[in-house]
């Protein structure tokens, strides 16, 4: 109840946001192309297609190799679940339907954790990046938060530490920890398909924020390292469903500085970006439950 109370107080804080600054919203609504929406859409699109990339390589080398169909099938329907308050019912949603496939519940309940450990894990590292440019923006307190999760997150990434992790986890719910090991190679692979997914998720609001009228250069690496920020703190913050509210903050305070220090035009990328990740989520859910209808009835 408390959660639900929460999450709706943040949807009202940005809707109060919206409604008090709509006629800067307006004007930077009317002023955003189709042409640079698309474009952000699509790498939205190619940022969830490399995070399915990093899952199927997560479950497949703790021993069950899906398709790539198979594998959207799985991960973009349960990826809907995040829109509900706390982090974890996407990692059950994901289990259940992998059992159709033959995974084992806790198989695919520990790659579904290390998938939700290891993007956003990648995310924070990128996002020390905007650093700058929110200590510049009065988010001081951004340098206590950021650098020791990234310092914990680089020394986390180790094989040895992951695997140790999941034996305790497992003993922990009562599980046999033997064969849920993930390998040094495996472990890379999933941290290549990371990177890239982060970065085109990040690119997503570079794009918007150029097509507000940033310089391209200088907007760079604040936006993509701002976003980062965003997502990784409203991923953390599970009492709001998919950080509505805390996404918002950090978007404004890292790109207002961009947009000639407009907190509005920031607000309203925030919200567009929002907008496009939920279609994408959507689309790629859709596309992926049609996929698989179609290739059974073959």
């Amino acid at each position: 109840m408390a959660r639900t109370g929460l999450a709706l107080a943040a949807i009202g804080f940005v809707t109060y946001a919206l409604v008090t600054q709509w006629a800067q919203v307006r004007a930077s609504l009317q002023a955003l192309s189709f042409g640079a929406v698309a474009v952000s859409l699509v790498a939205v699109l190619a940022a969830l297609l490399a995070s399915l990339m990093a899952w199927r390589e997560i479950v497949g080398d703790l021993g069950s190799r899906l398709s790539v169909p198979h594998s959207a099938g799985v991960l973009f329907p349960g990826q809907l679940a995040k829109y509900v308050p706390g982090s974890l019912w996407s990692i059950v949603a994901a289990a259940e339907l992998a059992t159709r496939l033959g995974v084992p519940r806790a198989r695919s309940a520990v790659a579904g954790l290390l998938f939700n450990i290891l993007l956003p894990g990648v995310a924070l590292l990128l996002a020390v990046l905007a650093l700058p440019a929110l200590l510049g923006a009065g988010g001081g307190w951004f340098l206590w938060l950021l650098v020791p999760a990234a310092l914990a997150v680089v020394a986390a990434l180790r094989p040895a530490v992951i695997n140790g992790g999941i034996r305790l986890l497992l003993r922990l719910v009562r599980r046999n920890p033997d064969g849920y090991e993930l390998s040094r190679a495996g472990l890379l692979r999933a941290l290549g398909w990371s990177v890239l997914s982060a970065v085109l998720l990040g690119g997503h609001m570079w794009v918007l924020v150029v097509g507000l009228g940033a310089p391209p250069g200088s907007a760079l690496i604040p936006a993509i390292g701002g976003f980062l920020a965003a997502w990784v703190l409203g991923f953390v913050v599970v009492i709001a469903p998919a950080g509505v509210g805390v996404r918002e903050y950090v978007l404004v305070l890292a790109l207002a500085p961009q947009l000639a220090g407009s907190a509005a035009s920031a607000l309203t990328l925030a919200v567009v970006s929002r907008l496009l990740l939920t279609v994408a989520d959507v689309a790629c859910a859709g596309a992926a439950a049609a996929m698989v209808a179609t290739r059974s009835r073959r």
